[in-house]
């Protein structure tokens, strides 16, 4: 999870935001959401990792900004 934590940051706000419940409804608070997210990530993070370096987030970032390498 290490290598990726903006894929794990922005899949939190994804996922938090396609879970949302809509305003003025009560809902009981519980901690399913949490550990299922925190389940999710892991799982995620620890197949991607046994095929590439970089969470898919991270790789993008590189390669956006690797052009700046040359520029003085």
């Amino acid at each position: 999870m290490g290598t990726m934590s903006l894929t794990a940051y922005v899949g939190h706000f994804v996922a938090q935001s396609m879970l949302s419940m809509p305003s003025g409804t009560s809902t009981q608070q519980s901690w399913m959401p949490l550990l299922m997210f925190v389940l999710g990530a892991n799982v995620f993070a620890a197949i991607w990792s046994r095929f590439f370096r970089r969470g898919p987030l991270e790789y993008l970032l590189n390669a956006a900004t690797k052009p700046a390498k040359h520029i003085r």
